[in-house]
């Protein structure tokens, strides 16, 4: 029995002298982090990573940089509307030779970051160094991030194949793996360990959609960049999967898009799963009961209404929204005793660019003059010349991508 007892008990100091590690290099230190957003939404990120108290931000190439412990990481994944992802940067290195290379990630204590049972993804990017090709980069560290587990006699996480790639979306959350991003340019090495998991406008609400939906993100950054604060009515004109009006819901009552959703950092050994909770717990207490305004969705497509309704109430905001099915040029914002606030539309795609879209847009025009004075609105459309036949005053533009292709987003008051 007592070389049982030895035995565990060298375990458990073992675990403990891991432990302290963790905290020490981990979950103490302030680390970098990036949230990675496209450019045209990395000022409203920048806004909302100040409105969290994030120090040090910084607009880069890739997004916005901040700084922060893990609790850091915790918040900006729960909160951020706008970002795509949140990385979290480890320190820079010279590296002139795959050997250098090696050396300096086995170096890296990779057993407190990752996870061993699940699969690690290597993405490199090389840039004017004497390592020339991508593979090789990526193949190193692979290698070393093994060698450093196998040194620690433990057993390392497998490497990510591309055919486990997943094509369920949105009805579902992508894969889990553990994404490394290698940045290799004259010769300094940058890594950045994906902290998110799925792409952040994954919300988890979205169980059926409409056609190609906006992204949501992208919704909440147009619902942002119009200026609304959840302080007048919000109607989404031609709601198709209601993404407009549920990110409106959300922002109005203060509920963090990514409550229902899990994280990659969840998996990580240094998670602390006590701050995690605390986060989640104080967001929901401090969440509004009900939207403070009117929100309404509007579709003359009752399989739309259906399916906005669903991922509305996915989304718990299912009693804050109300839904219309009908044909936007009969609807009337005084019908519902609706004061002027912001009319949001985003037009079918097939809509929008059939024959060069005046059949849309000259009529819309009107109806919009004649029903929504006073409203401020914001509407995708093609490209700048349809402002002519719609003849709205002031109108100012924001290009966006939307599935790929460069849109532009019209906003004036009416």
């Amino acid at each position: 029995m007592s070389g049982k007892s030895g035995k565990i008990e060298k375990e458990l100091e073992e675990s403990k002298a891991y432990l302290r590690h963790v905290k020490r290099y981990v979950q103490v230190p302030v680390h970098r982090f990036a949230a990675v957003t496209p450019p045209e939404l990395s000022l409203l990120c920048k806004g909302e990573l100040s409105a969290l108290g994030m120090p040090d931000l910084a607009i880069t190439e890739a997004g916005v940089e901040f700084s922060g412990d893990l609790s850091a990481c915790y918040l900006s994944n729960l909160w951020l509307r706008t970002a795509s992802r949140i990385l979290c940067r480890l320190p820079a290195f010279r590296a002139g030779a795959a050997e250098e290379l090696f050396h300096k990630v086995c170096g890296v204590p990779w057993e407190l970051w990752l996870n061993r049972t699940l699969p690690l993804h290597v993405e490199a990017f090389v840039e004017h160094s004497r390592i020339e090709h991508e593979g090789v980069v990526a193949d190193t560290v692979v290698a070393a991030v093994r060698k450093r587990f196998m040194l620690q006699k433990m057993e390392p996480p497998g490497r990510w194949k591309s055919d486990q790639d997943s094509t369920a979306e949105p009805a579902s959350l992508e894969p889990l793996k553990q994404r490394m991003l290698i940045h290799l340019k004259k010769n300094q090495c940058r890594i950045s360990l994906d902290t998110t998991g799925a792409h952040l406008h994954q919300r988890g609400y979205r169980r059926r959609h409409m056609g190609a939906p906006l992204r949501e993100t992208l919704a909440a950054g147009i619902i942002m960049r119009s200026g609304w604060r959840g302080d007048s009515p919000l109607v989404d004109g031609m709601c198709g999967s209601g993404t407009f009006a549920i990110e409106a819901a959300l922002m109005g009552r203060h509920l963090p898009p990514g409550l229902s959703r899990p994280f990659l950092f969840e998996k990580w050994p240094a998670f602390q799963e006590k701050t995690w909770g605390y986060l989640c717990r104080k967001a929901r207490e401090n969440a509004l009961p009900h939207s403070p305004v009117p929100i309404v969705g509007i579709d003359h497509d009752c399989e739309a209404i259906a399916v906005s309704r669903e991922n509305a109430f996915e989304a718990g905001v299912g009693e804050d929204i109300r839904w219309i099915n009908e044909d936007f040029f009969q609807f009337h914002p005084r019908d519902l005793g609706l004061k002027p606030g912001l009319l949001l539309l985003n037009p079918p795609y097939g809509l929008r660019l059939e024959g060069g879209g005046k059949e849309l847009y000259a009529p819309l025009a009107i109806h919009l003059r004649r029903a929504f004075a006073g409203w401020h609105v914001a509407i995708l459309v093609p490209d700048r010349s349809l402002a002519v036949i719609m003849g709205l005053p002031s109108m100012r533009f924001w290009t966006i991508k939307h599935g790929g292709l460069s849109v532009m987003v019209g906003m004036t008051r009416l």
